[in-house]
């Protein structure tokens, strides 16, 4: 504890001058070294400047104690995924602002904080945390400026920039940054940002090492972030059997540990696996349960709406696709999602026997749209492969060769 500057702290909050302050007690010199920090006075000199500032210094010591509880709290809840309750430690953390700036928990108080805005996600509060870490940053142990790149990796990853995030986050690991507690996590998030970058092996590396570390910490919200993860990347990888074991694991947890919000994407990505596996039956019974359990305002459900409707095309169930498309269009369009609103007007064109102006509008506008889009690269290929394939069909080779990536 600083306790010479919680004295001039609370001085300068009363407007005492420091002869006011000092007077009877000690001299104004001497005061002035005390609150300065730079000379310890005896606990009797302390006392009698606290006692005519009506401060108890028996309630510090209390609150510093307090503090340091609610931020390994704070942690706690963050790292399980509490989210109720890390509000209400952040809250309460937040009562005692003004002693925590006089306490040897500054800056890593600042630290949690900036932790606590990327779990929730606000992204603009982050931002000015960040510049005000790095303003201090020279004033930092090791440790925490482990955490402080660690906490930059993630605010990196929620912006999108996973190149940037992956080259944090391998260096932290590489040089065997002491984050101990954060381990599991900075595993995690690798694991993700492994993923998004296409790279499923070292994915499904550092998704075992995490899924090694939750499991021994019996944190069973990361345990399904994490099988979610694996079973994902081994899907990308073509590993099937360890991606339906993996989903398998994840039905069973979601419907143990009451985690609604999870089911319709553990049902989703399911029915995507089995999609790619060629089970198309199975993938569509998969859809439609998770079509039935998304809100229908959200990106989610049109995906799995879009994913549906292609199923129910490939297995000529016609009707229903036709379906699936209309309500797809009408929710994209009041939504103003361009994309859907693409798709489901070309495969429109196709189940209403327009062949040739599906594949005129497939050209002029779905595959322009997707081409500019990073995020829909996967989704161009397949597009340009249908043209491709239209183009072979009609004999115009030449053209066809313009779609094959």
């Amino acid at each position: 504890m600083q306790i010479g500057s919680l004295i001039k702290y609370h001085r300068t909050k009363k407007e005492l001058t420091q002869n006011q302050l000092a007077m009877g007690i000690c001299s104004i010199p001497h005061l002035s070294k005390i609150e300065n920090n730079s000379k310890e006075a005896n606990s009797e000199t302390i006392r009698l400047l606290l006692e005519r500032l009506d401060v108890d210094l028996q309630d510090v010591e209390e609150s510093e104690r307090t503090i340091k509880k609610l931020q390994k709290q704070l942690l706690i809840h963050i790292n399980y995924v509490e989210g109720e309750k890390a509000d209400e430690t952040f809250k309460e953390l937040e009562s005692h602002k003004e002693i925590i700036g006089f306490t040897d928990y500054i800056y890593l108080y600042e630290m949690y904080k900036l932790r606590y805005y990327l779990f929730k996600r606000d992204l603009e509060a982050a931002e000015r945390q960040i510049k005000w870490l790095q303003a201090h940053r020279q004033n930092f142990s090791q440790h925490e400026q482990y955490l402080l790149s660690y906490f930059n990796a993630i605010a990196l990853i929620l912006r999108g920039k996973y190149g940037e995030a992956d080259e944090k986050l391998s260096k932290l690991v590489q040089e065997n940054a002491g984050l101990n507690f954060f381990e599991g996590e900075l595993y995690y998030h690798l694991a993700l940002v492994k993923g998004y970058m296409e790279q499923a092996g070292h994915a499904i590396l550092y998704g075992k090492k995490a899924l090694s570390f939750f499991t021994e910490q019996f944190n069973y919200m990361r345990i399904l972030h994490v099988q979610m993860a694996l079973a994902i990347n081994y899907s990308q990888s073509k590993m099937y059997e360890e991606a339906l074991e993996n989903y398998e694991h994840l039905l069973r947890n979601t419907e143990l540990l009451k985690q609604q919000d999870l089911l319709p994407q553990v049902l989703h990505n399911i029915g995507d696996l089995k999609h790619h596996m060629g089970d198309y039956a199975s993938a569509m019974e998969m859809f439609k349960k998770s079509a039935a359990l998304f809100p229908k305002n959200t990106e989610n459900y049109l995906l799995c709406l879009y994913n549906l409707a292609v199923t129910e095309y490939k297995l000529d169930r016609m009707n229903d696709s036709k379906r699936d498309f209309t309500l797809l269009h009408e929710q994209a369009c009041k939504m103003k999602m361009t994309s859907y609103q693409l798709y489901a007007t070309f495969y429109l064109h196709l189940l209403a026997d327009q062949q040739q102006k599906a594949m005129t509008f497939l050209e002029n506008k779905v595959i322009p749209y997707t081409a500019k889009i990073d995020e829909l690269k996967e989704t161009h290929q397949t597009f340009s492969h249908i043209l491709a394939e239209h183009y072979k069909r009609e004999g115009k080779y030449e053209k066809a060769v313009q779609f094959i990536l």
